[in-house]
C-alpha cells in the first residue's frame, strides 16, 4: 500500500438517502462527496491518540476497512492490531436498507460478537472521542436523516459548501444536528460540528488542509482531530497507509466472521 491518508474521505457523507427528501440544491454537495470516495473498497492503516482533560494519553493502531457489498449496502470495520492486549478487537457497522446501521463489537476478552444498539451506539470506540455513529458517518453508511444546504461560505480561505443533517427519528442519533463544511475544490469535509439536544455544541472535527494527498483521484488530508467540547478531550487520527479498491474479502464483514480476520 502506498503511503497516503484518507480517513476523511468518508467523513459525514451519508447524504444519499437524505438527499431524496431534500430539494435539488443538495445535489452538487452529494455529487462532490461521492466523487471523493472509493468505488468498491478501502483499507486504511490508522494511528489513534486520545488526550484526556488532564493531559493523559491513550494510543492504538489498526485498520479501518470499507466495503460495498453485493446487495449495494456498505459496511465498515475497525480492527485493532496494537497494543497487544487489544489486538484482534473489532467493531463492525452495517448499513441497513430500512433503518439506521447496525453495530457489532468483538473483543478478545469475551471472544464473541455483541450487538450494540440504543444508547450504546453513542458510546466511545475504544476510549476515543469517536462513537459508533461517528464511524458510520466517516464510512458513508446511509442513515435515516434529512439534509439541508445552507449558504456557501469561506473557511480559512477555502470555498466550502455548508450542509446540516438531522435524524428523521431522534432515537437513531445522539445528535440533534450535524453541520458540515465541504471543500468545493477537493470535496473533503474540512470541518464538522455535532450538536446535542438544545443545539448545544458537543463535538468539532477538523481536517488539516496541508498536506493533502491524492490516491486514484481521491483527495484526503494527512490527519483529523475530534474535539469533545463538553468533556474537554480530543482524539488525533493519523493515516499511515491507504489502499483504494483493492481486493477485500467480503466474508470478513460478516458478523459470524468477527475475530477471525483482524490480526
Amino acid at each position: 500500500m502506498r503511503r497516503a491518508a484518507a480517513f476523511v474521505l468518508f467523513m459525514l457523507v451519508a447524504f444519499d438517502a437524505a438527499a431524496q427528501t431534500a430539494d435539488s440544491s443538495i445535489n452538487p454537495v452529494r455529487d462532490c462527496l461521492k466523487r471523493n470516495v472509493p468505488k468498491k473498497s478501502s483499507v486504511q492503516t490508522v494511528h489513534f491518540t486520545s488526550f484526556d482533560r488532564i493531559g493523559g494519553t491513550r494510543e492504538f493502531r489498526g485498520k479501518i476497512l470499507g466495503k460495498t457489498m453485493d446487495d449495494g449496502t456498505r459496511r465498515a470495520k475497525l480492527c485493532i492490531s496494537q497494543p497487544t492486549e487489544m489486538r484482534g478487537s473489532e467493531v463492525l457497522t452495517m448499513e441497513m436498507k430500512d433503518g439506521a446501521p447496525q453495530n457489532f463489537l468483538y473483543t478478545t476478552e469475551f471472544r464473541k460478537a455483541k450487538r450494540v444498539s440504543g444508547d450504546g451506539a453513542g458510546g466511545s470506540l475504544f476510549g476515543t472521542d469517536f462513537t459508533y455513529e461517528d464511524l458510520q458517518r466517516f464510512m458513508q453508511l446511509n442513515r435515516p436523516e434529512s439534509t439541508e444546504r445552507l449558504p456557501d461560505a469561506d473557511l480559512d480561505g477555502r470555498a466550502v459548501y455548508v450542509v446540516v443533517s438531522k435524524a428523521t427519528e431522534a432515537a437513531t442519533s445522539a445528535y440533534s444536528k450535524v453541520k458540515s463544511y465541504v471543500d468545493k475544490q477537493t470535496c473533503v469535509v474540512l470541518k464538522s460540528e455535532s450538536f446535542e439536544a438544545g443545539d448545544r455544541l458537543r463535538k468539532v472535527l477538523t481536517a488539516k488542509t496541508e498536506p493533502m494527498y491524492q490516491e486514484n483521484g481521491v483527495n484526503a488530508p494527512a490527519e483529523v482531530e475530534m474535539n469533545d467540547v463538553r468533556d474537554q478531550t480530543r482524539t488525533l487520527v493519523t493515516i499511515e497507509d491507504l489502499e483504494v479498491d483493492g481486493a477485500v474479502d467480503s466474508r470478513s464483514f460478516e458478523v459470524s466472521e468477527l475475530g477471525r480476520h483482524c490480526r
